[in-house]
């Protein structure tokens, strides 16, 4: 194992910029511990960048993005712009570069011209929220919300409402939350209601896609 593999969170520069990799078993705690004594030490050496947030290996609430978002703001001129979740999926922070950045670079017959819908709250119960493509909810989606795109969903949090992806008929869509566990399922023309009952929260997000004419969840 190297030095790097025992730290909370790894700091890599790459031809994109700065990333930020948590290391998958580290507590939060640790992590806003060690990048406060790195912007401390290093502030200078990081200037005014802009830095990606590297989740692939391990998932982090709403809450804990947003702190460490707050983190870099109050201690650094470092801009975070940006979350990945796997190779293909990535959603900007930075509205400007959202239509290029946010939706996973793949097919899909929904407008290119038009930016993804970015919930930066909770939707509570009664909200509807409708996208011409991807959907990103920057929280959970309690029961009796309901998320419909004409194509990806992601939910940086629970999905507990009715989403609804491909919405315009993308069997190819897909639906990404830290837990999914909603009311109802829809991918396109297929509806799936999933069994009721305690669940345990998984400790990577899910996916919700079709395979074989059937609405499948898996973990990533």
């Amino acid at each position: 194992m190297s030095k790097n593999e025992s730290l909370p969170i790894q700091v890599k520069a790459g031809r994109e910029g700065f990333t930020l990799v948590i290391h998958q078993t580290a507590p939060f705690e640790s992590i806003l511990e060690y990048m406060t004594q790195r912007m401390s030490e290093s502030q200078d050496f990081f200037g005014q960048s802009e830095i990606s947030l590297d989740l692939r290996s391990r998932p982090l609430r709403t809450d804990e993005i947003a702190a460490l978002c707050d983190l870099l703001t109050k201690s650094s001129k470092l801009k975070l712009v940006e979350v990945r979740l796997s190779d293909e999926v990535r959603f900007s922070l930075d509205r400007s570069r959202a239509a290029k950045e946010a939706a996973p670079a793949k097919r899909r017959s929904v407008p290119k011209d038009v930016e993804p819908v970015i919930v930066r709250n909770t939707c509570r119960s009664g909200a509807r929220v409708v996208s011409a493509t991807d959907c990103v909810v920057l929280g959970d989606v309690n029961p009796g919300a309901e998320i419909i795109a004409a194509g990806d969903i992601i939910v940086f949090g629970n999905l507990r409402g009715l989403a609804h992806a491909g919405a315009t008929g993308d069997r190819s869509a897909r639906i990404w939350a830290l837990s999914i566990e909603p009311n109802q399922l829809r991918i396109a023309d297929l509806v799936a209601v999933p069994p009721r009952g305690n669940k345990p929260v998984p400790k990577r997000y899910e996916i919700a896609e079709i395979r074989e004419n059937q609405i499948a969840v898996s973990t990533m």
